[in-house]
């Protein structure tokens, strides 16, 4: 009795979730749904009368009845059952002072009448078998669907966990990561491990979306803070690479940008957009071009890295292609340049400022399609 109860306990939860996280149009297509099949049911018991009915009585007859039963629906959604008296007195009322005609349109008994009351009830019990399939159908998948919600969302929290805003200033850098995921599970990551002497700061963009991009996007952050050290970042993506790569599906890859600060800047792009300076004494951008394929396409890779020489004042920053593959109406792709001209413009702006203002010239370009993810350190 008591596991009955808990059961009961549990289905009645569920429920209750359901209907809460269900969108509103959805509630209402259901709604509009179960109003038009127990309408197409009222009408065939209508035909098998063999009264007459005005225009009024036909609409009163099909309407108020589909009416009662879209909100019997509506209360075992959202499972206020005191509702449900109320519901069965208005369905007495209407079937005891409900107007009929006393005009008969075909003799009562008579071979058309037999036919259509055969008819009618061929017709209703294929359309009630119909809606218990349907039923039957849309429970399973719903089910389905329910679990997916909820583990699509548990991913969420655990995204947001794992990739938060980066604002930090220490007596030489400050340095801002952010990403904003084009879903509810973004597969991009932005991470600094390290302290003011010493840091790795990177950004990475997992093949595809979703729970599985997520997966491999908390695997590679685990393993690079796992491995963190002085020694370069090419050897570093390659620990990481040996550690993840037989855990991963073949079609799973990722582009890399890594920027290690041990006295002076070590860079690794591997797959992975140009990295972007910005040299505030001539004031213009120079770009550091990817060496190496994505992490994670062969079995054996190995990285390169090279030297920044950065001044103060001058800015680095790793981002991901979602700010540079935006599209606009005709198909035309926005690219990296417009972003450059941002940069040069709006360098002496707050980190978060210049984010928001090269984000702003790609969503004004085109809508976003991908995770848009960015790292930015300014020299001191």
């Amino acid at each position: 009795m008591a596991s009955f109860l808990e059961r009961f306990h549990s289905f009645r939860l569920s429920g209750r979730q359901i209907f809460k996280s269900t969108p509103r149009t959805i509630m209402i297509c259901i709604y509009a749904a179960i109003f038009l099949l127990f309408a197409s049911i009222n009408v065939l018991f209508l035909l098998m009368s063999t009264a007459y009915l005005s225009p009024l009585e036909i609409f009163l007859n099909i309407v108020i009845p589909g009416v009662i039963v879209v909100g019997f629906a509506a209360v075992l959604l959202s499972q206020r059952y005191w509702l449900i008296p109320v519901l069965i007195i208005s369905q007495i009322l209407f079937s005891v002072f409900g107007a009929h005609s006393g005009l008969q349109l075909i003799a009562p008994g008579s071979a058309m009448h037999r036919q259509l009351e055969v008819l009618g009830t061929i017709g209703i019990v294929s359309v009630l078998l119909g809606c218990v399939l349907f039923s039957v159908v849309i429970r399973s998948q719903g089910a389905r669907y329910f679990r997916a919600h909820n583990e699509l969302a548990m991913a969420a929290e655990i995204h947001r966990a794992l990739v938060p805003p980066i604002h930090k200033t220490d007596r030489s850098f400050e340095i801002y990561g952010i990403s904003v995921p084009s879903g509810e599970v973004g597969g991009d990551l932005v991470d600094v491990a390290g302290d003011g002497d010493s840091w790795t700061g990177y950004v990475a963009d997992v093949s595809g979306h979703g729970v599985s991009a997520g997966l491999l996007m908390a695997m590679f952050k685990t393993a690079v803070r796992t491995g963190v050290k002085n020694a370069p970042t090419s050897e570093l993506l390659g620990e990481v690479h040996r550690a993840l790569y037989p855990l991963k599906t073949p079609n799973m890859f990722a582009t890399v940008g890594a920027l290690q600060w041990t006295g002076t800047f070590n860079l690794t792009l591997a797959g992975h957009l140009p990295l972007l300076h910005y040299v505030q004494s001539c004031g213009e951008v120079r770009e550091y071009p990817a060496l190496d394929p994505p992490w994670g396409i062969l079995a054996d890779q190995t990285f390169h890295s090279m030297e920044v020489v950065c001044q103060a004042g001058d800015i680095l920053i790793l981002l991901t292609d979602g700010l540079t593959e935006v599209v606009d109406r005709s198909g035309k792709e926005m690219g990296i340049a417009p972003l450059k001209e941002v940069l040069c413009r709006s360098a002496s702006q707050k980190l978060p400022e210049l984010f928001n203002s090269m984000r702003a010239t790609a969503l004004n370009f085109g809508k976003q399609h991908d995770d848009q993810t960015m790292l930015i350190v300014r020299c001191l």
